[in-house]
């Protein structure tokens, strides 16, 4: 499989579920670069120093303690850098979903757990017309 995200950042605040997914990003896609954080608020942080490269894809799950999607996507918005974005989430919440219609980064929403299905639909072939749940 071939992707054109060659550095994707993971920013889950459950570290198993950043563990399996950069395992499987990384089978899936073995050209990629793949780096994971528990905190938002350090990529916003780390991204606003230069201290990491800007990402061609961030897989961001909503509902994390100090900083969640919504205030992450804000604070991004502010950096004005080009990444498109894919929220990778167990929730199913329609307001969730309309919500992040909202963000011109924001590709789709992906429901957990990240298969190579969808890995496949969604960031190898780019199936992703208008924001949508898996």
């Amino acid at each position: 499989m071939h992707s054109p995200y060659r550095n994707i950042v993971l920013i889950d605040d459950d570290a198993i579920n950043n563990l399996l997914n950069r395992q499987f990003l990384t089978f899936c896609l073995p050209q990629s670069h793949i780096q994971t954080f528990q905190d938002a608020r350090l990529v916003v942080r780390y991204l606003a120093e230069r201290k990491i490269t800007v990402p061609d894809l961030i897989l961001l799950d909503v509902n994390m303690p100090e900083m969640d999607a919504w205030e992450f996507l804000y604070h991004f918005d502010q950096l004005q850098v080009q990444t498109d974005v894919v929220i990778l989430s167990s929730s199913m919440h329609f307001d969730d979903v309309e919500r992040a219609k909202r963000y011109d980064a924001v590709r789709c929403y992906i429901h957990k757990p990240l298969t190579e299905e969808k890995i496949k639909h969604y960031l190898i072939d780019h199936r992703f017309d208008e924001i949508e749940v898996d």
